[in-house]
């Protein structure tokens, strides 16, 4: 049995392409939009690292010597003295920021990421899906390929019922009910 991935020699050639498309003109566009210079900045980081790492892993899909999950390499840490800053994480935030135009961008990429050949390198390739999803989440793109492994919740615990309150009562200061009966204010007539 060949263990060659069953894409065609040039299709990820074009998949690279009309991603690296699509995320660079999100770049193209973040001046015209009004999002805060420091997260343009990130996000445009964020988006020359996704491509690039697509495209690679595009590569190595193409030639069969994708990494399994289990083989990831560890990256020497630096030491950072700033406080690391981090992009939105809620869901369709860029477009909340850009308006329609974003989510346009959005679109376009669901429709190349919904291609049988992306479905077949994302199913193939989770870490590819932890590269893309980011991107994804800001342009309110909904990953439907992820529901099904969708970790399973387990039920609530009931809990204890909680016990009835008494019926309300005033504190009267100390004496007072004594007094109040000695007076006769505590006999029916």
């Amino acid at each position: 049995m060949d263990s060659a991935p069953s894409l065609s020699q040039s299709a990820p050639d074009t998949l690279a392409a009309k991603v690296r498309v699509i995320l660079r003109a999100v770049q193209g566009v973040l001046g015209a939009w009004a999002v805060e210079p420091v997260l343009a900045l990130l996000l445009h980081r964020r988006i020359s690292t996704t491509i690039g790492k697509i495209e690679r892993m595009l590569v190595r899909f193409r030639a069969g010597t994708l990494w399994r999950v289990g083989q990831r390499q560890a990256a020497p840490r630096q030491a950072r003295s700033m406080p690391k800053l981090r992009l939105p994480r809620r869901f369709a935030w860029l477009v909340q920021m850009a308006g329609h135009q974003a989510a346009c961008f959005g679109v376009q990429l669901q429709t190349v990421l919904n291609t049988p050949e992306m479905v077949e390198f994302l199913a193939a390739s989770p870490q590819a899906m932890r590269i893309l999803r980011p991107m994804c989440r800001a342009l309110a793109i909904e990953l439907p390929w992820t529901v099904d492994k969708a970790p399973e919740m387990k039920p609530r615990k009931p809990r204890n019922p909680r016990p009835k309150p008494e019926p309300f009562r005033i504190p009267l200061p100390r004496g007072v009910l004594a007094a109040a009966r000695r007076q006769g204010f505590g006999k029916m007539r």
